[in-house]
Formats: C-alpha cells, sequence, structure tokens
C-alpha cells in the first residue's frame, strides 16, 4: 500500500470548507479540546469536506476526527474505548463509529489494533507513513538492485521482516504492539513498490 496526497482539486465550495472548519472550532471549544488536538482535528475536518462535502450530521463528524487524531499510534497504550469517547462527548456511539470508519477509508488511514483490540490511526500524510514509504522504497531499489548483479532474488517475507525490525527497534517509528499489523502494511507496501520498479525497468 503506497500512501498518497490528496492534494487535488475536488468540486467543492471552499466556503464549505471553512463553514466546516469554523463550526468545528466551536465545537471543540465549547468541549474544551486540547488546542494540540484541535488543530490536528480541524485539520482532519478541512481534508474530508474539501473530498467529500459536508457530512450530514455535523457533531458526530467533529467527533470522529477528534477520535481519530486522538489514536495517533504513538498514543499508545491509550485505554479509552470509543464507548467511553462517545459518552465524554455526550453523543451516539453509532454514529461516532460511522464517521470514524468514513475519515479513515476516504482519506486512506491504515489501522492497527493492540492486544485490546482498540483502534488506532495512521495518517497517510503524517510521519509514521512517511518513513515507512522511505525505508520500503530505498529497501526495494536496493533489493531489485542487488537482484539484478547476484541473479538471486530474496523472499518478500524475509525483506518485510528487516524492514519491520527496523521500522520498531531501530528507527522506533511504530510501537512493537502494531509489529504484526505493520508487517501486513509493508507487504503490501513492497508489493506495490516492487510492481512499480519492474514496470519502470521493462519499459526500458
Amino acid at each position: 500500500m503506497v500512501f498518497h496526497s490528496d492534494d487535488e482539486h475536488w468540486a467543492v465550495n471552499p466556503h464549505d470548507v471553512v463553514k466546516a472548519v469554523l463550526d468545528a472550532h466551536e465545537f471543540y471549544k465549547e468541549k474544551r479540546v486540547d488546542e494540540r488536538y484541535e488543530s490536528m482535528a480541524l485539520d482532519l475536518v478541512r481534508r474530508y469536506v474539501w473530498k467529500e462535502g459536508l457530512p450530514r450530521e455535523t457533531d458526530p463528524f467533529f467527533g470522529a476526527a477528534l477520535f481519530v487524531v486522538t489514536r495517533h499510534p504513538w498514543s499508545h497504550p491509550n485505554p479509552l474505548t470509543k464507548t467511553e469517547f462517545a459518552a465524554k462527548l455526550r453523543m451516539k456511539e453509532s454514529s461516532l463509529d460511522w464517521y470514524t470508519d468514513s475519515i479513515a477509508e476516504k482519506l486512506g488511514f491504515a489501522s492497527f489494533h493492540d492486544k485490546a483490540q482498540l483502534p488506532y490511526y495512521m495518517d497517510p500524510q503524517g510521519t509514521i507513513a512517511s518513513v515507512v514509504n522511505s525505508v520500503v522504497r530505498s529497501s526495494v531499489g536496493e533489493e531489485v538492485v542487488r537482484s539484478i548483479v547476484s541473479r538471486e532474488v530474496s523472499a518478500p517475507e524475509v525483506l518485510a521482516d528487516d524492514i519491520v525490525d527496523r521500522l520498531c527497534n531501530v528507527v522506533k517509528v511504530v510501537p512493537l504492539a502494531f509489529r504484526q499489523e505493520l508487517y501486513g502494511l509493508v507487504r503490501r507496501t513492497i508489493a506495490d513498490e516492487t510492481k512499480g520498479l519492474r514496470d519502470q525497468l521493462l519499459r526500458e
């Protein structure tokens, strides 16, 4: 899985984006949300509305944006459940759940789960995704040229294990609690990168 930017032109009225951000600001102000989390949540509101337009229900949408940014992988361990989060914001958990899934799907967030099956969300435009992409891209590039020279190809499982080990134990950009799910993500990203490089070589 290769992460992409959402910096494309979408047919959304800029006034809708501004209105959503201002309304969300009022919502977070009323709920006394920490300024650091508010800024990240507002940016998520902006990105989603720019791409998908205004949601039908604003409060659950604003709550979902806040839920996603407060459950960054680096927040692990984070024992607050979605049920408790919804109760704190005084909204239906089902509505919060729907918009959380919509944000994650539409904006390309990857999700990890801890032992308690609590979710954590990785922003495709964030630091973790950037480092994962960079490490996979360079590792696949090195592996491809090595295979050309030596005529030996390493199994993708071996490459994935090596990359995950670096990300969790050396760079420490992803907590060890998510090692298994990170492995699956890295395998998919390796497949995408490898196909891209092979297609490029075949065109030459």
